[in-house]
């Protein structure tokens, strides 16, 4: 019947990937964050481990990590879900209209 004819909907498409792009940044940092943080320190001699603030520590952090590795996988997530939305939105508009 009626075929809508409009353009490719690149402002959505660019916004989608931009915010995929940055969560992958962020998921990039993490990593890097990841890498630094959970590296064994060197004894620096014959001093006693005092578990419970090496555990805390590690508790602490490994949860850090975690939260901000949820939150960056949750932002490339959101821009993958807003440059998939941008293409649906140009599909639908092909549809013919009955």
């Amino acid at each position: 019947m009626f075929e809508a004819k409009s353009g490719i909907d690149w402002p959505g498409r660019v916004v989608g990937l931009a915010v995929f792009l940055i969560g992958i940044g962020l998921l990039v940092m993490v990593f890097m964050w990841t890498n630094q943080t959970l590296i064994a320190p060197a004894s620096g001699g014959k001093q006693p481990i005092n578990w419970a603030q090496m555990g805390t520590k590690l508790a602490w952090d490994v949860g850090r990590l975690f939260l901000l590795g949820f939150i960056a996988a949750a932002i490339a997530g959101r821009g993958a879900q807003l440059y998939g939305a941008a293409g649906r939105v140009e599909a639908a508009r092909r549809l013919p209209l009955e």
